[in-house]
């Protein structure tokens, strides 16, 4: 795989990063929508019916851009080739590869992609949300390719 497609890779990893924080807001009132379609308020508090303000959901894109350098770090760790093998700059990328540098990034990738899957799930599966669940399989499957390029397989 060349250098230019890795580079894109490692972006558009960051794009669904920044991505992920709007979808417990946005993704939480579709699955919201999905759960109490034709229910009606009888009077008392439920799920369905509540008063809850989703305070955490919109600091959650705040939470994002505070981390997406490290998160690009990460990214570019994954995706980026070993030295010996860079003919572009990989500035986020440690310089003396990832093995050296962080033999866990495979392990962290992994997590990843199992906290990206445990997302998905979260959804019922309906064509109304469709969308959201797939989003978090797409980053999961993100996260998988780049715990498998963290391996340190040689360039082709």
């Amino acid at each position: 795989m060349n250098e230019g497609a890795r580079k894109a890779l490692a972006l558009s990893g960051c794009g669904l990063w920044l991505a992920s924080s709007f979808l417990p807001l946005f993704g939480g009132a579709a699955k919201h929508a999905v759960q109490c379609r034709g229910r009606v308020f009888t009077g008392t508090f439920d799920d369905c019916f509540s008063d809850y303000i989703p305070i955490l959901e919109l600091m959650a894109p705040l939470f994002a851009a505070a981390s997406l350098f490290f998160f690009a770090r990460f990214a570019f760790a994954c995706w980026a080739p070993e030295p010996r093998d860079r003919t572009h700059r990989w500035r986020l990328a440690p310089p003396d590869g990832t093995r050296i540098y962080h033999p866990g990034y495979p392990f962290m990738a992994s997590v990843g992609a199992v906290w990206a899957l445990w997302r998905a799930a979260l959804y019922p599966f309906d064509r109304a949300v469709f969308a959201y669940g797939g989003f978090w399989g797409l980053f999961a499957v993100w996260f998988m390719a780049s715990g498998w390029m963290a391996l340190r397989r040689p360039m082709a």
